[in-house]
This record gives C-alpha cells, sequence and structure tokens, in this order.
C-alpha cells in the first residue's frame, strides 16, 4: 500500500486524486481542480462502484471520468468483506496477478489497501462505452464465446503453476480451506432456504442439503492441474462493447480470485447464464471451444477429463449462491439474481448428477 487510503466515495477530492494519479503516471505533471460523484454503478451487494467525473488544469490525454471501487456501504456485509479477505484479494490481485495474465480487466490506476483501519480503494478505467452484463437475461452465445475466449486468457497463462499457493496467501490454503468451506457452506444452509427456498424446485432443495456432508470433499478436487480462477464468472461481472471504440468484453469484480480448477468458471458461467434446455444445446461447443484453445496454448487436457470436471464444478454455482446469499448486504434485485442463480445451478447440477462423482 502506498498513499492515503480512502475507502468512501465521499472523501474522494481533488488533491488526493492528483496525487493518486501522479503516482500512477496519468497526471502526468497535471491538477485535478474538481471532481464530481457522478452516481453508483450496479447494487454493491459487496463493494461499491462510483464513476467520477474529473476537471483538470490540462485536460488533454487525460480522463475525463474514472470509476472507484470502495467497501460496502452496510456495516455487516463490510465488517465480513475485511474479515474473509476479499477486498485484500482484489487489491493483490491488481498488484500481482492480473499483470500475469493476458484476460482483459479493467486498467486499475489505483489500488490502496490499509490493514489498521482498515480500508481500500480501487480507481479504474471508466468503461463507458461499455454495457454490463445482465445476470436475470443471462447471454447469448456470442457473449458465451466471447467470455470463453476471455477464460482462456486467464487459465492459460498459469495453468498448473506451482507458485499458484502465493494467490489469495492470506486465505487458509488446501485440506484447511476446504474443510473452511465446507463448515461455512453447511452452516449457512438452512438460512440460505429459509430466505430463498420458496423460489427453488424441491429437487433443489434436496440437492443443496444433501451437498452439506459432502461440501468438504467436493472442495479438495482432484488430480487436474490448478490455475487462476475468477469464481464469480457471469455476465453482472461482464462488460460488453456498447460503442465501436470500447474492448469487445472486459471482466470485472475481482474479489473471489484464487487457485481452482478451470471449469469452475465455465460451469459457473454456462450453468448461470442459460435456462436448462438451452443450456444443454450450447454447453458442449462452448466446451470444446475452450479446449480448442487451451490446446493452441499447448495445455495437456483431455476432452473426457474436461467433462469429469465441468460436471464436478457445476456444484461451484450452488456452493456460490448459498454462500453469497448469506454473506452479501440483502437488497431486492440481490435475492431475485440469487434464487434464479440457485434455479439454475441447481438444475445443472441435477442434470449433470454431479453429486455421485462424489459416491
Amino acid at each position: 500500500m502506498k498513499g492515503d487510503v480512502r475507502g468512501d466515495p465521499a472523501h474522494i477530492d481533488e488533491h488526493w486524486l492528483t496525487e493518486a494519479l501522479e503516482v500512477a503516471g496519468v497526471a502526468q505533471g497535471a491538477q485535478v481542480t474538481s471532481v464530481e460523484l457522478a452516481g453508483f454503478i450496479g447494487t454493491g451487494q459487496t463493494g461499491r462502484n462510483a464513476r467520477l467525473h474529473l476537471t483538470w488544469d490540462q485536460p488533454e490525454g487525460r480522463p475525463a471520468s474514472v470509476v472507484g471501487k470502495f467497501p460496502s456501504g452496510d456495516a455487516n456485509a463490510k465488517m465480513a468483506a475485511f474479515q474473509n479477505g476479499t477486498y485484500e484479494n482484489e487489491w493483490a490481485f491488481y498488484h500481482h496477478v492480473a499483470p500475469t495474465l493476458s484476460i482483459r480487466t479493467p486498467h486499475c490506476h489505483v489500488a490502496r489497501f490499509d490493514h489498521d483501519t482498515p480500508d481500500f480503494v480501487l480507481i479504474m478505467e471508466d468503461l463507458a462505452g461499455s454495457r454490463q452484463g445482465d445476470q436475470f437475461i443471462g447471454l447469448t452465445v456470442d457473449e458465451a464465446a466471447l467470455a470463453v475466449e476471455q477464460a482462456v486468457g486467464m487459465h492459460a497463462p498459469r495453468w498448473g503453476d506451482p507458485t499458484l499457493q502465493q494467490i489469495g496467501n492470506h486465505r487458509p490454503k488446501g485440506a484447511d480451506s476446504a474443510m473452511m468451506l465446507g463448515a461455512v457452506y453447511g452452516m449457512m444452509v438452512e438460512p440460505f432456504l429459509d430466505r430463498l427456498g420458496g423460489g427453488l424446485d424441491a429437487d433443489i432443495i434436496d440437492l443443496v442439503r444433501a451437498l452439506a456432508p459432502k461440501a468438504g470433499q467436493w472442495a479438495l478436487g482432484n488430480d487436474t492441474p490448478r490455475t487462476v480462477v475468477h469464481l464469480d464468472y457471469r455476465p453482472d461481472n461482464f462488460m460488453f462493447a456498447d460503442s465501436p471504440e470500447a474492448p469487445p468484453l472486459v471482466v470485472v469484480d475481482w474479489q473471489t480470485v484464487n487457485d481452482g480448477l478451470a471449469m469452475m468458471d465455465l460451469a459457473y458461467m454456462i450453468g448461470g447464464s442459460f435456462e436448462p434446455a438451452r443450456r444443454a444445446e450450447v454447453e458442449r461447443p462452448l466446451l470444446d471451444d475452450w479446449l480448442q484453445r487451451m490446446h493452441a496454448h499447448g495445455i495437456d487436457y483431455s476432452a473426457d477429463t474436461m467433462w469429469r470436471d465441468y460436471r464436478l464444478t457445476s456444484l461451484w454455482g450452488v456452493v456460490m449462491t448459498v454462500i453469497a446469499t448469506i454473506m452479501a448486504a440483502q437488497t431486492e434485485r440481490g435475492d431475485a439474481m440469487l434464487t434464479v442463480m440457485g434455479q439454475r445451478h441447481g438444475r445443472h447440477a441435477l442434470d449433470l448428477d454431479a453429486l455421485s462423482l462424489l459416491d
């Protein structure tokens, strides 16, 4: 961490931004003369994203706006995110991990984290020429294909990298991590069902409960090489081009990044983005495209092993939905979105008979 950390958008002023953007090489001697909070982006369940309009004394070649990411405005969600390392994870991603990958992420000008306060802030490029995906609507096949292409830029560069354990090294790893996840999932099943179970099919409710005693075993994974995984790879975290000059897809929200099985991202993205009948039609072609691209990067991974891992990791959507429901700040849209996710991911895991892989 370098410099003052300001975790509230109301505390971002022209003096702080000038100093921060000068250190980042963005200001290049110019001064920010005023900052306007132009509004918030998204629902802010775990963190708040705010668009800031900037006035410069020398505007040429400097950004007219940036996006700041700050801790949640909900005290309980904020405390939980600091305690479980969520904000530290994203700060560390932009410092240490993003430069090693070829996936398109937001250009991050400033990433600061204070362990003592604690506090956290990111200042990133404004993707104003892009539109955010929508979890309710899901993805078109073309949009999913873009997400597959970008996933290769995340998964291929560090496939089987022995230094992956350094990612999120402030969190438990290996058997300790698996045991903790299993315990957390087990504790949250009934509160989750009390809150959202009314919107789920009966067999999905049965699946949610049946996974509880097996969640720790599931989290141990298998012998497939691990790589960098996003772990929340879904439409709401995709920014698609909405103007000719915008990049086709930028992947945002790296709070959950870790090492793990690549199929966790693919199963989560595909299972949560399509209704069951359509998902069954598109999943094999999308996976085959990902595998072909990985092979082009020299990755040795068979189609049969990929399909086994895809089936196994379809359960990640169930695990993530249960935990996110209890950990994140509660909003009306959030509950509706998490119900959709629970229904889609649960049906996906049932269709693939994923639990049988844990017998």
